[in-house]
């Protein structure tokens, strides 16, 4: 299994929602909320289903309540899979 860096999550982002949205991540908006983003928490749920659905992830309700922003959302999806190939 890969890493989980900004690369996958604006394919991710690209396959869930659009390319639009997915040019706009970069490094200068990945501490920008999902909320000024423009992402409802539909969207970022579906998000999170995606990255269960293709990375052997869990992210529970609680564990995404405190993940506001792609960075802290790819930081923690990258340490849980550095943990899974330990």
């Amino acid at each position: 299994m890969s890493a989980f860096t900004l690369d996958e999550f604006r394919k991710l982002v690209d396959d869930t929602l659009d390319s639009e949205a997915a040019a706009a991540l970069d490094e200068t908006t990945l501490d920008t909320t999902f909320t000024d983003l423009g992402y409802d928490s539909l969207t970022v749920f579906e998000l999170v289903t995606r990255i269960q659905d293709d990375y052997p992830v869990t992210i529970s309700d609680e564990q995404l309540d405190e993940l506001k922003t792609p960075s802290a959302l790819i930081a923690y999806v990258a340490a849980r899979l550095t943990e899974a190939r330990a």
